[in-house]
Order: C-alpha cells, then sequence, then structure tokens
C-alpha cells in the first residue's frame, strides 16, 4: 500500500511539473521563437511552479512536502544561476533564495492563480 502512495505521489509530481513546464515554454515558443535561452530558463520556471504546486495540489499524498518544496527550490535557484553564469559566491546566494522560496512555498503558493 505504500508503494503505491509513492507511485501516486510522484507521478503527481511529474505531471504537474511538465504540465507547466510544457505551458509556459508553448507561449514562449510562440512569442520568443528562436531565444533558445529564455525557452530553457521559462521551461525551468514553469518546472518549478509546478513541482511546488503539486505538493499543494495533492497534500496527502506527500509525507515530507516542506522537505521537497526546499530541494526544489534550492534546484531551481541552483538552475537558476547556472543559466545566468553567475560566479561561486553569486551562486550560492541564487540557491539560498531558491531555498527560502521554496521553504515558504506554502504561505506564497496560494496567492499564486493557477490556469
Amino acid at each position: 500500500m505504500g508503494s503505491y502512495k509513492a507511485i501516486t505521489a510522484m507521478k503527481t509530481l511529474f505531471l504537474c511539473s511538465l504540465g507547466f513546464a510544457l505551458l509556459l515554454s508553448f507561449f514562449s515558443l510562440i512569442f520568443y521563437f528562436g531565444d533558445w535561452t529564455r525557452l530553457a530558463i521559462v521551461s525551468t520556471f514553469g518546472f518549478f511552479i509546478g513541482f511546488i504546486g503539486a505538493l499543494e495540489i495533492e497534500p496527502k499524498a506527500f509525507k515530507h512536502a516542506w522537505l521537497i518544496q526546499t530541494v526544489g527550490g534550492f534546484v531551481a535557484g541552483f538552475t537558476a544561476g547556472l543559466f545566468f553564469q553567475l560566479s561561486g559566491a553569486n551562486l550560492l546566494v541564487a540557491s539560498i533564495i531558491g531555498t527560502i522560496l521554496g521553504w515558504l512555498a506554502p504561505f506564497w503558493l496560494k496567492y499564486v492563480a493557477f490556469p
């Protein structure tokens, strides 16, 4: 029974993350075709919003939602720092900001209007 919940949770995470990434990527492709850096940044942002949004959409499927959101925030901040080619100290700051955004996601995410 526990593995079924884990599979359901992972499927929810994957579908929400992929859905938001594809949705934002679609608009970026239409309005800014050929700007591949922008497409990668927008896709990553969509993936991050979908990742942390899945935890708020289906909260009972996740045992440690705050930890998943915090790690997702760290990865998003780190990835954004890599996209913008930040130096070591600035990359660390971007990762810390992403971690804080992920940790505080339950508080600010309720004000985001999902399509």
